[in-house]
């Protein structure tokens, strides 16, 4: 039983160490210029994360000449981890603050810390986020460079089938968690005035 208990400990702790390292290693990535031209914080991240991987599990194929401890099984599923990890802490963390529209409003209100009333930082984030920041256009950019719709000669948009796709799995996965189902699902337009 301490036999069994020590290979557990030793295990732990290989996999916290290997976790820590490989969080730091992507942050030194991120930070890097690798990749700087991809446009798309959420790309960039997940491809610095897979580049990371790799790299620690070369760096744990190394460290596994001298330490007996590391075997392949894990070695492997501590990167797994480490990728994991720092894939959940990119969508959760960079990614959220980089397009949520709550961390807009927050860094308004404690600009004007109790000046604010509601219908103020209504037309504040009309004015600033959809105009001065061009938040439209941004989320045009991303959405065709990832395949989501193409825009037409005549400006039309049109989502692609890889949209379609991507809209259905949400709504799928977010009834599973009883999302607010307005955001995946939009209702019918109003007829025209005549």
């Amino acid at each position: 039983m301490t036999e069994t208990l020590r290979r557990l400990g030793g295990l732990a702790l290989i996999y916290l160490l290997v976790l820590i390292g490989g969080f730091l290693l992507y942050l030194a990535l991120i930070a890097s210029p690798l990749l700087g031209a991809i446009p798309l914080l959420f790309y960039r991240g997940v491809l610095i994360a897979f580049i990371g991987a790799l790299l620690l599990g070369l760096l744990l194929a190394i460290a596994a000449r001298r330490i007996t401890a590391l075997d392949l099984s894990t070695g492997v599923g501590a990167v797994a981890l480490s990728l994991a990890f720092n894939i959940s802490f990119l969508i959760v963390f960079p990614v959220t603050f980089d397009r949520s529209i709550t961390m807009f409003l927050l860094a308004r209100i404690e600009r004007q810390d109790g000046q604010l009333t509601p219908p103020m930082l209504e037309k504040l984030f009309v004015r600033e986020y959809l105009g001065d920041l061009h938040q439209i256009d941004r989320r045009m950019s991303e959405q065709t460079l990832s395949g989501n719709i193409v825009q037409h000669d005549d400006g039309r948009i049109a989502l692609t089938p890889q949209g379609r796709r991507l809209l259905s799995s949400a709504r799928r996965i977010g009834s599973w968690f009883a999302a607010d189902p307005r955001f995946v699902t939009a209702p019918q337009p109003a007829p025209p005035r005549h």
